[in-house]
């Protein structure tokens, strides 16, 4: 299995909720000291435990979407890290060739659907044009959230798959 590529041996694991991630979390009596998921939770100065803004509302879609699984969890966060990335990199370009801002979302959507919100909502596109920067950095904000949490519970399987075999 070591010479597959990573996301194709994460697609042979067998499918996990992406609800297993929050169970995960509900098991880990102290998430803050996890390697992959740990730096969205800490401890405040009273000793009290904080979370990263964006940790509940990430959950609440994986419960939210019974189908998802962790993989395909893993994939969206990708997808939506990937699309901001080129979204940036075509913005960019297309403002140093002295394209108006009001025509930026039209040449997206021309370009790409994926880099012009075919999907989204017209409200979240319009958002987007406010501000494309702050607007794209809590996108890829949030897919690394739902990245790393659909990453733990991959690999929790991984560590039953390895465990139940060693026995």
């Amino acid at each position: 299995m070591a010479d597959i590529p990573l996301l194709e041996r994460l697609a042979q694991l067998p499918a996990l909720p992406a609800t297993a991630a929050v169970a995960l979390l509900e098991r880990l009596a102290q998430p803050h000291t996890d390697p992959v998921i740990g730096a969205f939770f800490g401890v405040d100065d009273d000793g009290d435990a904080v979370v990263n803004a964006l940790v509940p509302t990430v959950l609440q879609q994986f419960q939210t979407k019974g189908d998802l699984t962790c993989y395909g969890a893993l994939l969206e966060g990708l997808t939506g890290i990937w699309n901001a990335a080129v979204r940036a990199a075509v913005v960019a370009r297309l403002r140093a060739a002295g394209l108006p801002p009001d025509d930026l979302l039209l040449k997206l959507q021309v370009l790409s659907p994926t880099l012009g919100f075919a999907q989204e909502q017209g409200d979240w596109a319009r958002q987007w044009l406010g501000d494309p920067h702050a607007q794209d950095t809590l996108l890829v904000q949030q897919c690394v959230v739902r990245l790393l949490f659909a990453l733990r519970g991959l690999a929790e399987a991984r560590a039953d798959e390895l465990t139940r075999h060693a026995g």
